[in-house]
């Protein structure tokens, strides 16, 4: 019965002899070598594998085969989802307290990526630490003229103001239909920190009204929103273990050029 192709291979390589590859000591110098023909030498560096190419000297370290090497790579990357948020007024609220401080019912949410903002509260907790954009755009009416002034800003959990948007009695003759305030600010806040807008109106009844958000040519405007300016980027590590002497093993061609 005729053997197959495999087979015979199996039994020439049985049969044939293994070159033994000779090892010298020491670093070769180019005279010593025929161009195109490698040399294996012992080194301080271990084995390394010698050849001569146009009167250059190239060197490779060889690795063991037998030995697991680790590779550790660092990425650092960036958090995918940015804190947004942005919440506007539902419905109109009237005759706000005067001589105290009022938050601004922005009641119904249209955006809020992290889930932050708390309608119940009017507040936003961030959750990533960083820089932030804020922003808020007010409608109000019926601010009444015998006040000594009313004030619109941002504040935060820790009692700081910014954004604030001061309102003075002498802008008006008689008590006022619509009038729209805006502001922003960049602040730098820490997760779990709060922020809100408030209303305080010195003097006066409380007759001041907040208009409810409104998209119309004849429309009202009360929204309150932000995100985040930074980012978080954070570093992840893999690990890779292999065999020395497999795929991905091998230092290539060691210093990348000519030894002298």
């Amino acid at each position: 019965m005729p053997i197959t192709r495999e087979e015979r291979l199996a039994r020439k390589m049985q049969h044939t002899k293994q070159e033994r590859t000779q090892i010298s000591q020491g670093v070769p110098s180019v005279s010593e070598l025929r161009d195109g023909v490698s040399v294996i030498r012992s080194t301080p560096d271990g084995l390394v594998e010698y050849v001569r190419h146009k009167n250059a000297l190239y060197r490779k370290v060889l690795d063991r085969a037998d030995v697991a090497r680790t590779t550790t790579t660092t990425v650092t990357k960036q958090d995918p989802i940015l804190p947004i948020f942005q919440a506007y007024v539902g419905s109109t609220v009237s005759d706000m307290a005067a001589d105290s401080e009022v938050d601004l019912q922005f009641n119904t949410v249209s955006i809020d990526t992290i889930s932050g903002y708390t309608t119940s509260t009017y507040t936003y907790t961030v959750s990533v630490s960083g820089i932030y954009y804020l922003y808020y755009n007010i409608t109000m009416s019926n601010l009444d003229t015998a006040m000594t002034a009313g004030q619109i800003q941002m504040k935060d959990g820790d009692g700081n103001y910014f954004a604030i948007n001061r309102i003075d009695d002498k802008e008006f003759t008689s008590d006022s239909a619509y009038v729209t305030r805006n502001a922003n600010a960049i602040v730098r806040l820490d997760a779990g920190q709060t922020v809100k807008v408030t209303w305080y109106q010195t003097g006066g009844g409380a007759v001041a009204d907040l208009i409810q958000n409104n998209s119309s040519t004849a429309g009202a405007e009360s929204i309150f929103g932000g995100y985040l300016l930074t980012p978080r980027t954070f570093n992840e590590t893999t690990q890779t273990t292999a065999v020395a002497g497999g795929s991905d093993s091998g230092s290539g061609l060691g210093g990348g050029g000519a030894v002298s």
